[in-house]
Parts: C-alpha cells; structure tokens; sequence
C-alpha cells in the first residue's frame, strides 16, 4: 500500500502558498499562508507578555527570509504583496515558501523525509518550468535557521488546475457515471488558468491562462476605496488589507474602522469580465464539456461571471476552493505512490508531467 510513503503536496502560489500535512481518515489535511518572503531580520519583540509571531527564519543561498501565517507582521507598509514575475518558480523567494510550507509539516514527518513531493505551476509558466523545479528539490533541504533538514526523494510538477479537477473525481459525481469532460477554471493571484480534460486526460488546444487574476481585481478594489474614503494608506497597504480580509472572511478595517467593502466589489467586475471572456473565446460554445469547475481562493467571485458566459453549463465552486488544488496534487501523490508499490522497486527520480 501506499500507506508506506510518506506524500505530500504544495502549491506555492503568487498569492498565497497552500500544503497538505497527511490525512484525518479520509479527510487531507491542508492549510496556508500569505505567499510572501522578506528578508528577516535579526531580533524582535519578543518577552514573557509579547508572543513571537508564527514565522519561521528559512536559509536560501546565504539569505535569510522569513515566511508563515504571521508573514504579514514583518512587512513594511510599501512591501508589495506578490512577485509576478515568470522566473518565480525558480528564484530564491519561491524557495523560502516552499521551505515555509515544509517547517508546517515537521511535526508529522518523523523520518524528516517525504517520498512523493508533488508541485503546482500555472499554464503560463509549466512547460519552461516544470523540469527545472522537480529536479531542484529532489535531495535533501535545509529548511530553517535551526539546521532542521527534510530528504526529498522524488518531486513531480502538475498544472494548478489539474490538481483541482482530481479533488472533484474525489467527490460522488452526481448525474455522471465517469469522470466527466470537464473545464476546469482556477483563478489564481496572476493568472487565470483554466484546464479541459477528461478521466485526466487533458486537451492541450483548450488548456491556457491570461493575466486576469486576484491581483488586478485587488487593486481595483483597493483604488476604488482610496478615492472614496481619501484614505492616506497607500495602494500596496489597501491591497494586503484587503486580500487578508476576503481570504479570512473578516471585516474590512482601515485605520480601526469598520468599511462596507461590498460596495466596492464592482471595481473589479471588468477584469473578471475579460477573464470569462477569455475563457469563452477559447472553448467556444464548449458543447461537449458536461460541467465547469472554479477553484482557487477568487472562485467565488469569477463563477457568477463564468455563468454569464456558459449560461448552458452547470458551473460548480469547488469546497474550500482555495485548498482545492493542493489536495487533489496530494491524491495524485497517493496515486504516484500506488503504482511505484506496484510495479517497481524504490528509487529517487526527477520526474515532471507533461501535458
């Protein structure tokens, strides 16, 4: 069985970074953090009243940055809240969250080691990145400032959407007897990408992304509240304020007062807009797709969108949207795991999918 291999999973976004840590019965455990990384700092506020935030110091290349759920304690208030930039997958900071992530897993990884690493990478950068970042971190890692290390034996890359469509296969399929022809639409924090396939069989022609992601519905939202409160914050400030706030599905606060944010959402329609449209343009009519499926932390607001587009179609919001992805890169690590145990004996390999 599988059970012998320890898997696991991560999907270092532009927005946020997202990991499994193993399973309650049947139920992945995953979690996620701010996919920010600035460089630490020696010392902090720290005493018996005071509480140290929950970040971890993780060496790269003889930097020090500091990643975690608490990420945004540490930032100043013109840091910029993503790194869009195509290089990403391979730079130092995409290397610092995927070590974040991999200190959240410590605790259930005994062994310090994780035999099926599986990783996400959006359409646009996949294919010049994949190969690349499953040989980076096959070996072993040092992951914090302490010297803790983990032994990564086998790295396998995925397009981002793909992971989604295996978490909903997971599910009872209502009204299908097989996996279904589905188009699978993840809006990320850059990108949107969005993914045709069938029983994990993908088609290439119908499968790209364009840059109409969180970001841009973010800043316009964050413009429209600037002009309308003549707020003294900058637009970097109201941007983390406000992804924090739709990500946690708190209040909108800026400086302590409670603001309506839903009457600032409609700043961002044009740009999820153009993603739909983009969507359209290039499936078409989609005739032979059976259902649509949005995931990724925006999915709430692009389905409505979707719909206007496909109003033929049966468009479903994955559950835990955000966490969609990740899981189901992690059911596709229990696969990998399955057919090793299979048909052949253990080995270290670099392998990445390609599709």
């Amino acid at each position: 069985m599988q059970d012998q291999y320890t898997v696991r999973a991560v999907d270092v976004g532009y927005g946020h970074v997202k990991w499994t840590d193993g399973r309650d019965g049947d139920e992945i455990r995953a979690d996620s953090f701010p996919s920010q990384s600035p460089i630490a700092h020696e010392g902090d506020f720290r005493s018996e009243i005071l509480q140290r935030r929950d970040t971890v110091i993780v060496p790269v290349n003889g930097r020090k940055y500091e990643v975690g759920r608490h990420v945004r304690l540490a930032l100043s208030g013109n840091h910029e809240t993503e790194v869009l930039d195509e290089n990403f997958p391979l730079s130092d900071a995409y290397a610092a969250r995927l070590y974040g992530a991999l200190n959240y897993m410590l605790p259930t990884l005994p062994s310090r080691k994780i035999d099926f690493l599986v990783l996400g990478l959006p359409l646009t950068t996949f294919h010049q990145h994949s190969t690349n970042l499953s040989k980076r971190y096959v070996g072993r890692h040092v992951i914090n400032a302490r010297g803790d290390a983990v032994e990564i034996e086998r790295c396998t890359v995925y397009p981002q959407p793909l992971g989604s469509y295996a978490a909903y296969l997971q599910s009872p399929l209502p009204h299908h007897t097989s996996a279904p022809m589905a188009l699978v639409v993840d809006p990320g924090y850059n990108t949107v990408d969005w993914f045709v396939c069938e029983g994990m069989v993908a088609n290439a022609n119908q499968s790209k992304a364009v840059e109409r992601g969180m970001s841009g519905v973010l800043r316009a939202i964050a413009k429209a509240i600037i002009k309308e409160t003549k707020t003294t914050a900058n637009e970097s400030e109201v941007v983390r304020l406000v992804d924090q706030a739709m990500a946690q599905g708190t209040p909108f606060r800026l400086h302590g007062k409670p603001v309506d944010i839903t009457s600032f959402l409609q700043a961002g329609d044009s740009i999820l807009e153009q993603a739909a449209q983009s969507v359209r343009n290039s499936v078409g009519s989609g005739a032979s797709i059976d259902i649509i499926l949005v995931s990724g932390g925006g999915a709430a607001l692009y389905a409505p969108w979707l719909k206007r587009k496909f109003p033929d179609h049966e468009v479903v919001v994955l559950p835990e949207s955000a966490l969609a992805n990740v899981r189901g890169f992690h059911l596709i690590g229990d696969r990998l795991a399955e057919s090793v145990v299979r048909s052949a004996p253990r080995k270290t390999t670099n392998e990445a999918t390609h599709v």
